[in-house]
């Protein structure tokens, strides 16, 4: 049985892969996280434990919106990742199933992602896109071709 862990040892692309994945989550977290920070400090009575089921909630319902509608959440789209469906369309069931393991952003996706990369199968999947049925591709970015266009001539006044 080949795992995810074999093939990151020797496959340049898979670290890549991963790289850019935590580097993704990591702009996400801060993306949710920090509002929701900045908004517990009008709270009177805040604790560690109220902001982590909160930004758990925010990120979840984040990252289930953003990768079901627009394939991708904005740390994603800036390290040129998309989540992609194995079997059709993302639905929503979909992307809320594979982003369960946020909602304890800090624990479940690092207990996720390794028993993903520690059961056989896709190395780019987490065990939640293995039962989700979906997987985070690289997306090449095409740049925009410039095109030349001729002006039309400007009718002179009489």
């Amino acid at each position: 049985m080949v795992t995810g862990f074999d093939l990151l040892g020797h496959s340049r692309s898979i670290q890549d892969h991963w790289a850019r994945r935590v580097i993704a989550f990591g702009v996400d977290v801060v993306l949710v996280t920090f509002p929701v920070w900045i908004l517990l400090q009008f709270v009177p009575t805040v604790n560690v434990a109220l902001f982590g089921l909160l930004s758990g909630l925010c990120l979840f319902t984040y990252s289930s919106l953003f990768e079901t509608y627009v394939g991708k959440t904005p740390g994603k789209e800036l390290m040129s990742l998309r989540v992609d469906s194995t079997a059709g369309s993302m639905s929503l069931s979909s992307g809320m199933l594979r982003s369960i393991a946020k909602f304890f952003w800090y624990i479940f996706p690092l207990m996720d992602t390794l028993l993903g990369m520690a059961t056989e199968g896709d190395p780019r999947q987490r065990l939640t896109d293995r039962v989700a049925g979906t997987v985070v591709v690289r997306v090449a970015h095409v740049s925009p071709r410039r095109v030349k266009v001729k002006r039309a001539p400007v009718p002179e006044e009489q």
